[in-house]
């Protein structure tokens, strides 16, 4: 069975280290990736006329984020079956009870330690969800270590140094 997981993110080059401790800690299972971002709608009649999803994430994802996710993707090619990103759009109780329910997720990865970058109108999807009080799907906590790369925001930092052998197409 394939397992779809909910991972926290804020479409960083540096949030994709959450998903590196999940693929590389987890059981050879595979699954898939929902990688998640908060956004709060603005309550303007025009920007909730002229708000899309995919143009929204289209803004958020840069260019070494989508690469990252792509050397993920290759390196843990049996694992992952699917990778892709989202946005949860409230933080109201129910509307995160049935995002949850309605993606039908299997797992939630929570890290222990991680400090998420906020932008305009974002917010912390792991904070929001260790603080309501949900039945959540199985909650995987990952151990975030200190060490240098959790410093810098690059690609280089955290794939090329590991010096895996993988093809980026």
């Amino acid at each position: 069975m394939i397992q779809r997981v909910l991972v926290p993110t804020d479409f960083t080059v540096n949030s994709l280290r959450i998903v590196l401790e999940y693929l590389e800690n987890n059981k050879d299972e595979q699954v898939e990736l929902v990688l998640v971002g908060g956004y709060k709608l603005s309550e303007s009649i025009s920007m909730l006329l002229g708000f899309t999803l995919d143009d929204h994430l289209a803004e958020l994802q840069h260019d070494d984020f989508l690469k990252g996710c792509e050397i993920i993707k290759s390196r843990f090619k049996d694992k992952v079956v699917e990778m892709y990103a989202d946005s949860m759009i409230s933080k109201n109780k129910r509307y995160i009870r049935n995002y949850l329910k309605g993606r039908k997720f299997t797992q939630v990865v929570l890290p222990d330690a991680f400090e998420f970058q906020e932008v305009e109108n974002s917010f912390d999807v792991a904070a929001l969800l260790r603080s309501q009080p949900l039945a959540l799907p199985q909650v995987i906590p990952v151990v975030m270590g200190e060490d240098e790369r959790s410093r810098h925001d690059t690609l280089d930092s955290f794939f090329f140094r590991k010096k895996w052998r993988f093809s980026y197409e």
